[in-house]
């Protein structure tokens, strides 16, 4: 019996080692805040139980989450990284061992990061305002602007309700998916304004790649700059990011050329999606510079069209929600990505959540149900 009952003693002491040390690991205090002052559960009024016990249930294999980061009032206060499948758009890459130098597939969450080079570019002057027609930017393909197709704004590309019939409700290997059907064409520009028009622009919203592919053509024609190079050089280098990629369509025709995937093709680190959180939380500054006007951060993260009914809607190629939050209903917003890629920003609370997972093309999101059910209940 005493040999049974120190085998067992030692067991225990095992096993409290063990999960002692794990939750050590998931809670401690980043190394190398990499620009970020780090803080804590306490001092955030975040319960930290909950988050631990997730990062468990990672680690086992219960979901395929490859980061979580935890910001309160611009102090890192939780990151960790998981190993789990993973793919490179469009391909399967198998099981990955992610790490905060991991590049992670961003897919439409890109769409956030075009929505605010447009901001830049209308704060320079190179593009005039929301309401300019869409054409005064094209004029190449003047022979579109005909009835409603003609009042296309910058607006209506922003709040995808330009009018277009545009199909991306079917599954991304679907060759009915207008997004895919585009990535086809020689002349993506030509391809997205021939498409029919089923609404008046500005009225009906329909979650649409090509309304964003035109942003970033729109602001390569108007600054002389591809979408990419823009980007480089007025967001991602005041913000210090430099290690990306982003997705370059090799040319079709000799006369086309490379095109930049504007709807999904950047390629980031989840500590750099952080700071692309946290610039909108500081009204589009960062460390006393203004990179995006203040009123273009209080437009883009603003409710500005229904997407359902009315429990969800669309700011500037943004989601917004209002879940229920420390007891009461919560403004939040969400740079969103296929596969579970989340930038989730609660302005109220100046908390952002960044998740990256390997979900790709699956029905509901493993991501949103882990915010609504394990992140917000934990936000005192």
């Amino acid at each position: 019996m005493q040999r049974i009952r120190i085998a067992k003693s030692a067991c225990m002491i095992c096993l409290l080692f063990i999960l002692t040390n794990c939750s050590k690991n998931d809670i401690q205090t980043p190394k190398r805040p990499d620009g970020f002052e780090t803080g804590s559960f306490k001092e955030a009024g975040i319960d930290e139980a909950p988050i631990i016990k997730l990062a468990n249930e990672i680690q086992s294999g219960k979901y395929n989450i490859h980061s979580v980061l935890i910001l309160k009032d611009n102090k890192l206060i939780y990151e960790n990284y998981f190993t789990g499948d993973d793919a490179v758009f469009p391909d399967p890459v198998g099981v990955m061992n992610h790490n905060r130098d991991s590049l992670h597939d961003c897919r439409s969450l890109t769409k956030s990061l075009v929505s605010a080079c447009v901001g830049i570019a209308i704060e320079q002057g190179r593009i005039h305002g929301l309401d300019d027609k869409i054409f005064n930017y094209f004029p190449a393909y003047t022979k579109y602007a005909t009835s409603k197709r003609a009042n296309i704004t910058i607006r209506d590309l922003l709040t995808m309700s330009a009018g277009f019939k545009w199909n991306e409700n079917t599954p991304y290997t679907d060759t009915l998916n207008d997004e895919i059907n585009m990535s086809t064409k020689p002349d993506v520009v030509d391809y997205v304004l021939s498409k029919p028009m089923v609404h008046t622009p500005g009225t009906v919203w329909n979650y649409s790649g090509g309304c964003t592919q035109l942003l970033a053509e729109l602001i390569k024609n108007a600054t002389g700059l591809r979408i990419d190079s823009f980007a480089k050089t007025y967001l991602f280098k005041p913000l210090g990011i430099t290690n990306y990629n982003w997705y370059v369509r090799p040319s079709l025709t000799p006369k086309e050329g490379e095109v930049v995937w504007a709807p999904s093709g950047l390629r980031m680190r989840p500590i750099d999606l952080a700071k692309i959180g946290t610039l909108y939380l500081n009204k589009g500054s960062c460390n006393g510079n203004a990179i995006l006007s203040e009123k273009w951060v209080e437009q883009s993260l603003h409710w500005q069209i229904n997407t359902d009914g009315l429990s969800e809607g669309y700011g500037f190629q943004f989601w917004c929600t209002q879940p229920f939050i420390a007891k009461e209903y919560t403004n939040v917003t969400m740079a969103d990505g296929n596969g579970g890629q989340r930038i989730c920003m609660i302005p109220s609370k100046s908390i952002v959540i960044v998740l990256t997972a390997g979900n790709y093309d699956e029905a509901g999101s493993i991501s949103d149900d882990l915010l609504t059910n394990v992140f917000f209940p934990a936000i005192h």
